[in-house]
């Protein structure tokens, strides 16, 4: 299983814009065969910061996701929005479960 996270700095003043291109993506990425979970959220202490959680099947998932034609679209949104470079991080994990 591969899990990414990310947090990406945005201008907030584009909140709408946002909130529309990431409904857009997580409902066609997790369309994708593969694709486990896929999030975006707000960082509750700095609402210019969008948070992503990501979870694949496997690394040829995730592979074939930035292929994908809406992430090419969310990509060019992003470039209207984002202010700095975003910092995601890729975990492999074997397993997964409740924590208790």
């Amino acid at each position: 299983m591969i899990i990414v996270a990310a947090a990406v700095p945005v201008d907030a003043s584009k909140h709408d814009l946002i909130v529309e291109a990431t409904n857009t993506m997580r409902n066609a990425t997790l369309a994708e065969d593969g694709c486990v979970e896929y999030r975006f959220s707000f960082a509750i202490d700095d609402p210019s910061t969008v948070l992503i959680f990501e979870e694949w099947r496997d690394q040829d998932a995730l592979t074939a996701h930035f292929t994908a034609p809406h992430m090419a679209v969310f990509q060019s949104v992003l470039g209207k929005v984002v202010t700095a470079a975003p910092v995601v991080t890729r975990y492999e994990a074997s397993n997964k479960g409740p924590l208790r």
